[in-house]
């Protein structure tokens, strides 16, 4: 039966027809013992509330609190498998790059893939290389730097709504475009820098978001480069 023609037969019922079924099957609310959770049946008292009636309503409440919880936690735990799966897939891009550039393409690609973030910066501090990659390196202490210094001093994972100044340390001329982002500081395997992720999207990147996916994020990222980088020519500054 489709949901229409149950609806349509259940308007087509009344009173008598409910009370006639009951009677028949007076073992009705055994096997359905869940809607005793939410029927009323009023008691003879008056204005008065009965004890009983009472009890049914504050357990029927914390029954509606419990469910909401168990919501919560079933949603929060397909976030986290969905995370997991995302990171998984990053470890793996990163681990099938033999090169700085591949790491660097195929970081950028699950990051939009996968991470839905559609602007990406990274930036090593150390160690430098004489790799051709085209602005992976940047001077720790540059004034460029100065909107996220804090932030990277304290070395933690955050993310939410980017300040303009930030958006365009970060993320130049597409600064205006970023409405979320999350800026991870590299510090894993002796290399230091940072990878930044945008999005367009406003609720993408979030500030309650957990820090230890993001933190997660920043080790795999921080010790495949580091190792990619010591197969590269040492850059002695000359």
């Amino acid at each position: 039966m489709s949901a229409n023609q149950a609806q349509r037969a259940a308007e087509s019922l009344d009173a008598m027809d409910v009370a006639t079924y009951l009677r028949t099957h007076p073992d009705f609310f055994v096997q359905q013992f869940e809607l005793l959770e939410v029927i009323k049946i009023p008691h003879s008292c008056g204005d008065a509330v009965s004890l009983v009636a009472k009890q049914v309503e504050v357990l029927r409440e914390k029954n509606r609190k419990l469910q909401v919880q168990l919501n919560e936690i079933v949603h929060i735990a397909r976030d986290n498998d969905a995370v997991f799966r995302r990171i998984h897939d990053l470890t793996l891009v990163l681990l099938d790059a033999r090169s700085i550039d591949d790491a660097l393409a195929s970081l950028r690609w699950i990051l939009h893939e996968a991470f839905q973030a559609e602007y990406s910066t990274l930036r090593v501090f150390s160690p430098r290389s004489a790799t051709g990659v085209a602005d992976l390196f940047a001077v720790a202490d540059s004034a460029e730097l100065e909107p996220i210094r804090p932030i990277l001093e304290a070395g933690v994972p955050v993310c939410g709504e980017p300040s303009p100044d930030k958006a365009r340390c970060l993320f130049d001329r597409s600064a205006e475009d970023v409405s979320s982002y999350a800026l991870i500081p590299l510090r894993h395997a002796g290399l230091k820098g940072f990878l930044a992720i945008g999005s367009r999207c406003a609720e993408r990147f979030q500030t309650g978001m957990g820090n230890f996916f993001l933190a997660q994020m920043g080790e795999i990222v921080a010790s495949r480069l580091a190792e990619l980088l010591q197969r590269e020519p040492f850059d002695n500054g000359d």
